[in-house]
């Protein structure tokens, strides 16, 4: 169980960093390198804890019953989300295909089935467990409406509306831990 919270302690600090990148890099007016000195190095740190967030997230947890999901099916369902939420947003909205939406998806699969191993190991029941759920919905649907969004903003208003899904998926991982850890 602390690999899980480790896990997710990584992950909110790379979205931290994931902020401050995206502050230094794709601010309106300002002309730096995203992948070179210090950015290169938030880039690289951002990598590593990512790697260790998910990695340490998705550490089996002795489960006490047969979870809702297995990972497969969540991991099909997120490729299947993926490619229609392209579909979408590309045909019917013209927005530019960018890497945010898969790592929107990817993150969402990644906390589906976080949830529902610690619902499985009888650590997350009951009401945190459909708490849980709606929090990370949420989150998923400021991110995608945010990303449908984006292009059509005004440049300032858009690059601080790139960052509320950051926020969101780290308010949805802390308060994950506080629901596991506060039980």
């Amino acid at each position: 169980m602390n690999r899980v919270i480790a896990g997710q302690v990584s992950l909110i600090a790379c979205f931290a960093l994931y902020i401050v990148w995206w502050y230094r890099g794709y601010r309106p007016g300002v002309d730096v390198s995203r992948i070179g000195g210090v950015s290169g190095a938030l880039l690289l740190a951002m990598v590593a804890l990512a790697c260790v967030g998910i990695w340490l997230s998705l550490t089996p947890v002795p489960a006490t019953s047969r979870p809702i999901l297995d990972s497969s099916t969540i991991a099909m369902v997120a490729v299947v989300v993926y490619v229609v939420l392209l579909l979408v947003t590309r045909l019917l909205f013209h927005r530019i295909v960018t890497t945010e939406l898969i790592l929107i998806v990817a993150w969402t699969a990644i906390e589906a089935a976080v949830i529902v191993n610690l619902n499985a190991a009888g650590t997350l029941l009951d009401g945190r467990f459909i708490a849980m759920c709606i929090v990370l919905a949420a989150a998923f649907a400021v991110s995608v409406t945010l990303y449908v969004a984006y292009y059509r903003m005004e440049e300032m208003r858009a690059f601080y509306a790139a960052m509320v899904p950051l926020f969101a998926a780290a308010a949805s991982m802390t308060a994950l831990i506080a629901a596991v850890c506060l039980r």
